[in-house]
């Protein structure tokens, strides 16, 4: 039942999930941090199960980090989303499982803002907007309807809320706050919705 959607504007990327952590007709706590810190100008938001969520989204945020320390280099935003990929991908062949995570990665690099669709199959997409889970039912049209190139941070949030709206009023389930997550140049600001 995670909601994550994501947005690309003009220079930042745009990413939001629900705060509650449930499973089956429990909710557990409604202050839960969906969205992973990757580096200074990168992050991903997380969908799905609880413990293969949060185990993949620290995997991939220490092994970038051993990355970079290895190398002293930072990965492109293409780079990065293949990483994120090939590592989806790699766990639905060995004999650990699949994680059962579906990811939303933005980040900035030299070429810009840029935001990918990944789910537990190991897809991968470069899109201008996304969502994952049964919020795509409500925020894709939305999206659809008012996502323009080049918006600003205040349009993107305005967008966003409309899309938050539209959960809280039609989706079954409550889902009472969400964290907003903007991927800038320089740096990362969150707030919630």
């Amino acid at each position: 039942m995670d909601c994550a959607l994501g947005l690309v504007g003009k220079g930042y990327v745009m990413l939001v999930t629900d705060t509650t952590q449930i499973r089956s007709i429990v909710a557990y706590k409604h202050d839960e941090d969906k969205i992973v810190k990757l580096a200074k100008r990168k992050a991903l938001a997380t969908a799905g199960e609880q413990c293969d969520r949060v185990a993949f989204g620290e995997y991939i945020q220490k092994n970038l980090a051993l990355h970079g320390l290895k190398t002293d280099l930072e990965l492109s935003n293409h780079a990065t989303a293949n990483f994120i990929r090939k590592q989806l991908a790699s766990s639905l062949r060995s004999r650990q499982g699949a994680y059962s995570t579906f990811c939303l990665y933005g980040g900035v690099d030299e070429e810009g803002p840029a935001l990918y669709y990944l789910d537990y199959l190991g897809s991968l997409q470069k899109t201008n907007f996304a969502a994952h889970g049964y919020s795509s039912y409500f925020a894709l049209s939305v999206f659809d309807l008012l996502w323009k190139e080049n918006m600003t941070i205040e349009e993107g949030k305005d967008l966003m809320k409309k899309c938050v709206e539209q959960l809280k009023l039609r989706f079954l389930v409550n889902m009472p706050h969400f964290m907003l997550k903007v991927v800038t140049a320089d740096g990362i600001t969150e707030e919630t919705i």
